[in-house]
Formats: structure tokens, C-alpha cells, sequence
């Protein structure tokens, strides 16, 4: 359930000292980062800190026992708020709501373990103990969700219709208002098993409209998809495919983050360990220095005590200088293996993206092998034709040296070219201009978005401006006319586009791709009725 999240919280009745506020801060860092074993570790040291008052001890308990629930021990959590009661006793003041926080937290470990009638039980405890106010932030919505859930599971509609309600109106006294799209979902479930079609339909737009306001895709595609099956169970198949598209291209943008957050936490931990490496490097040469030192002491008291002294003192200097220089030698050995290894994990990590994308391009092409509707077979194809775009760049920077950067020219040329394999055949009916500096190279999140958008153009050209078996070209021309900033020629001299194309107004997702993926690189297209065929200019900057 997405409600389960294992969250810290803040005291919005009952103010926190400042002490544990920091913890609280320094622990949702880690976790969010899933560094659970280092929050767990921040908890140990800090509840071994002297003169911590109760509300604080209480609080260093209750920390281990939710950051085990964050990381999915369920059981392990239990066991920890179990035992922080113990911790209670001691709070002079507000110890009941204490109480209801964890209460609180058990309800939601086992709601995640399945046990619906414990999770209900311990819920309600928890607004008996704390009827007007709480420590988290969201109230007790949490706490109405787990008991609609539960009267759900037993068929009690009428009284999960009123626990969700309930929990709407904790969301909205404390202005949460993009957690309401869960809630109507749920509401929607409940109508839908009571065979209420209208009013199931109605919570599904609800929770549409708060997730489009809100700009959560998760929300958005639960909501999508249910009310796929709901036109599905209906029967108004018109409108379960027009929703398709959008499931997709949610399911895209969902994937896409995802990576993206992974790929960030990879290099987010090679880093911390890089730099833990560099402060190990940084100590010994702390020490080789202080050696120095102590050897330049030892030869002023030598050229006092003679020649003799000297010799001795001379040979012993060498000795020391060749193991410095050992050192310094095997350091320098240790950081180069370091940096081949940094760029092989960055290729490792490039090839997993670009094959992750290709098991996604498999399956959107068993799925499209398994339907014979044309319309939901060409959504498919085009999904696989971005994705493939997507999974050049990533194979691109794993073939080149570069690492962080794409051949821009060499990128295009590919994309155009495997576009018109894919569409048109091996029989080559269709040319290609490519006019692009050699030496324009291209980051990530510039690369992606560009070749997303030369994607929806290029398909376009190919499906609807060059008839099947006819001969055309298609031409693709960049020219840098500042730092950091590029014109984009790209059309073809085929059937031409609609003079009544206006691009402000145009309904199509493939060229609201293009006007999205125009906007994210800071720039705009326009497109010429000038000549034959169908043209645009298109305008963009890198992304630093």
C-alpha cells in the first residue's frame, strides 16, 4: 500500500527538543537514501550520549523500532515499540499521546504483514488514546485508512465508506491535500463492489483531478489503470483505449525516475566511499609528514653531535626516503585501481540501464504479438521506438570512452537510421542529410530528452509523410549560434503536414511529446509551410 511508507514524523502538538529534532532530520536523510544500517548506527551513538531526558530516550528508542519498519522488518519493529514502552513511565507530560504514536506505528507493521484485524485493532487504540491530536503530521488519516482497509477486507462497506471519508477530512485539516487521490481510489473500490458503477467512476475522476494538480504519476497511473478495468468491466472498450496511451506513457516516466533515483544512489555511495578512500589517503600522508618532520629534527641534532653522527643519520634518512617513496608508489597504485574501477562500475551501470530497456522493448513486442487491434498495436510500437531511444544513449556511452557524453551527430544517425529499418524495411527507400558538427557532444539530460523528441518527428515523417513504397529523404541539420545554444533544422520532403497545423493546439501525443521535450531543453519549435513536405525548427539549449 503506498500509505505505508515508513515515515518519520514531526511533533505538531507536542514540541520535540531540539536534539531530537536534529536526529530526526539526520535519520529521514539516511533513510530516504536507503542507508539503514548507517541511521540505525547514528541511533546506537546517540542513545549513549549522557543527561538525555525521557522524551528523549523515548524518542531514540522509538527512531530504531521505525527505521526496522522502513526497511521492511516488520516483526523486528514490533519487537523494538514492544519495548519502548518501557520508556513511557518517565514522561510526566502528554505520555498518552506518546502512547497513541506507538500504537500508531504497530497498526501500520502489521498492516504490512497482512494482519488486517491487528492492524484495525491497534488503529483504533491509537485514536482512543489521542482523539484530538497527534504527533504525525498527518494526523490519524493513516490511522482511518488501516480500518477502512480492514472493514473492506471483511465486506463492511458502509462502514469503510465512512472510515475513508474520516480520513479525508485528517488529510484536509492539515492541508495534505495530495494524499486524497489514495483515499478516493479506495472509496472507488468500495462503490465498485457494491455495483455502484456511477459513483465508483466519479471517485476515480476525483482522485485523477487531485493527482493531475498534485503532479504525482503514482497516483495518477493507480487511478488510470483502475478505471481501465473499470471501462473494461463495462464494456466501453472506445474509452479503455483511449486511456492506454497515457498508461504507458505514465508507466514510462515512473520507470525512467526509478532508474534515475538508482543510478543516483549508486553514484551517491561510490562517492562517500571515494571520499572515505581520499580521507584514509589523506592520514597517511599525514603520518609520512610527521615523520618528515621528527627526520629534520634528528639531522640539526646530528650536525651538532659530528660527522659520525651525521653519516649514521644520513643513511637513516635515506632508508626513510625510500620507504616514503614506497608508499607514496603503492598509493598511487591503490588510486588507480580506484578510477579503473570507478569506470567500470559507470559502465556496468550504463549496460544494465541500456539491457533493462531492452526486456521492456521484449515485452512491449510479445504484448503487441498478443492483440490485434492496429490502434493498441501502433501504441505499443511507438512506445517501443522511445524506449529504444532511451537505450541508444545508455549503449553509446558504454561502446565510447566518454562516459558522460554522447557524439551527437553519431546518435542521431543511428536513431534515424534503425527508425527507418524499423518502419520502412531493409529496402532503403528512404534517404538521410546529415549535416551535424563532429565535435558537438551531448550530457544525459540533454541527449535523452533530444533524442525522445527526433523520435516523435522522424516516426511521424515515416508513417504518415512518406507513403509506403515511395522514395524520400529526410534531413536532420544543428548549428550552434551561441555557447550552450543550438538551431535544429529536421523535415522531409514527403506528403507535407496540414497547413491548419497549429502546434499550440494539436491533439496528438506524439507532438505534444515534441512541444514537452522542446520546453524541458529551455526551447520552443516552429514549423515552416514554406516548402514540400513537413518541417520544423526547433530550438534548445544544453542542460547543465
Amino acid at each position: 500500500m503506498f500509505f505505508i511508507l515508513g515515515c518519520f514524523y514531526k511533533a505538531s502538538t507536542h514540541p520535540l527538543t531540539p536534539k531530537v529534532d536534529t536526529l530526526i532530520q539526520k535519520i529521514t536523510k539516511l533513510t530516504y537514501n536507503h542507508r539503514f544500517l548507517a541511521a540505525q548506527k547514528l541511533v546506537l551513538e546517540y542513545l549513549e550520549e549522557e543527561n538525555l531526558s525521557p522524551v528523549e530516550k523515548f524518542y531514540g528508542h522509538f527512531l530504531r523500532a521505525d527505521i526496522n519498519k522502513a526497511a521492511g522488518r516488520a516483526t523486528k519493529a514490533i519487537s523494538l515499540l514492544v519495548d519502548c514502552k518501557k520508556y513511557l513511565a518517565p514522561i510526566k507530560e502528554d505520555q498518552i499521546i506518546f502512547e497513541a504514536l506507538l500504537y500508531a506505528n504497530m497498526s501500520e507493521c502489521y498492516f504490512n504483514q497482512h494482519q488486517y484485524q491487528k492492524a484495525k485493532e491497534y488503529a483504533l487504540l491509537s485514536i482512543q488514546y489521542s482523539p484530538n491530536k497527534n504527533l504525525r503530521q498527518n494526523g490519524h488519516a493513516i490511522n482511518h485508512l488501516i480500518i477502512g482497509y480492514s472493514y473492506f477486507k471483511e465486506k463492511n462497506y458502509s462502514a469503510a465508506l465512512k472510515t475513508y471519508h474520516e480520513a479525508i477530512k485528517q488529510y484536509q485539516l492539515v492541508g495534505d491535500w495530495c494524499e486524497l487521490p489514495l483515499c478516493y481510489n479506495k472509496i472507488a473500490a468500495v462503490y465498485w463492489n457494491q455495483q455502484r458503477y456511477r459513483l465508483a467512476e466519479k471517485a476515480l475522476e476525483k482522485s485523477l483531478s487531485i493527482s493531475d494538480s498534485c503532479n504525482i504519476d503514482q497516483y495518477r497511473l493507480l487511478s488510470n489503470s483502475t478505471l481501465f478495468e473499470y471501462y473494461k468491466y463495462k464494456k466501453d472498450y472506445k474509452s479503455a483505449l483511449d486511456l492506454t496511451g497515457k498508461i504507458n506513457a505514465l508507466k514510462t516516466s515512473i520507470y525512467a525516475e526509478r532508474q534515475s533515483h538508482a543510478l543516483h544512489r549508486l553514484e551517491t555511495n561510490y562517492e562517500i566511499e571515494l571520499a572515505q578512500k581520499e580521507n584514509q589517503n589523506l592520514k597517511i600522508n599525514a603520518k609520512i609528514e610527521a615523520a618528515n618532520n621528527h627526520f629534520q629534527r634528528m639531522i640539526f641534532i646530528g650536525s651538532i653531535l659530528g660527522l659520525l653522527c651525521l653519516l649514521t643519520l644520513g643513511a637513516f634518512m635515506l632508508l626513510l626516503r625510500k620507504k616514503k617513496n614506497t608508499l607514496l608508489r603503492k598509493q598511487l597504485q591503490k588510486i588507480e585501481i580506484q578510477n579503473k574501477e570507478r569506470e567500470a562500475l559507470l559502465k556496468e551501470i550504463h549496460h544494465r540501464v541500456k539491457n533493462n530497456l531492452q526486456v521492456i522493448t521484449s515485452l512491449l513486442h510479445l504484448q503487441t504479438n498478443q492483440n490485434n487491434d492496429p490502434k493498441v498495436q501502433n501504441l505499443f510500437k511507438q512506445s517501443q521506438y522511445r524506449i529504444n531511444a532511451m537505450a541508444m544513449v545508455h549503449e553509446m556511452l558504454y561502446q565510447s570512452g566518454n562516459l558522460s557524453k554522447v557524439p551527437l551527430k553519431a546518435y542521431l544517425e543511428e536513431l534515424t537510421n534503425s527508425l527507418i529499418r524499423s518502419i520502412k524495411g531493409e529496402q532503403q527507400t528512404v534517404s538521410t542529410q546529415v549535416e551535424i558538427p563532429e565535435n558537438i557532444y551531448l550530457g544525459l539530460d540533454t541527449a535523452i530528452p533530444l533524442g525522445l523528441l527526433t523520435n516523435e518527428i522522424i516516426t511521424n515523417a515515416l508513417l504518415h509523410g512518406i507513403p509506403k513504397g515511395k522514395k524520400g529523404q529526410i534531413y536532420l541539420r544543428i548549428q550552434e549560434k551561441e555557447a550552450g545554444t543550438f538551431h535544429f533544422y529536421i523535415g522531409d520532403n514527403g506528403m507535407g503536414c496540414p497547413e491548419s497545423l497549429t502546434l499550440n493546439k494539436v491533439q496528438t501525443l506524439g507532438l505534444k511529446l515534441v512541444q514537452k521535450l522542446a520546453r524541458q531543453l529551455s526551447g520552443s519549435v516552429h514549423t515552416d509551410h514554406s516548402k514540400k513536405g513537413c518541417h520544423y525548427k526547433i530550438t534548445f539549449k544544453k542542460v547543465l
